[in-house]
């Protein structure tokens, strides 16, 4: 079985691409989510304008997260 330390380090890692992802990609995640609405969905979808910006935000809240999970890991990893 995999440790709780283990777990914790690997979310974390997925935490952090998510994060550098959504910091650095933000403009293509938007346009892959106007691609899977139109294609998949048949809908439009039209982001506000701000929406990049709101994008990198969770970004950001991503890679505190991850931060955090880390933090976590290393408590646990000690104890």
């Amino acid at each position: 079985m995999v440790s709780l330390r283990t777990r914790l380090r690997l979310l974390s890692a997925l935490g952090l691409l998510a994060g550098l992802t959504h910091l650095l990609l933000a403009g293509r995640l938007l346009a892959t989510a106007r691609w899977g609405y139109d294609r998949l969905l048949a809908v439009d979808f039209d982001p506000r304008p701000n929406a990049t910006r709101r994008v990198r935000l969770v970004g950001v809240l991503f890679l505190g997260v991850a931060a955090l999970l880390r933090s976590l890991a290393r408590r646990v990893g000690g104890a």
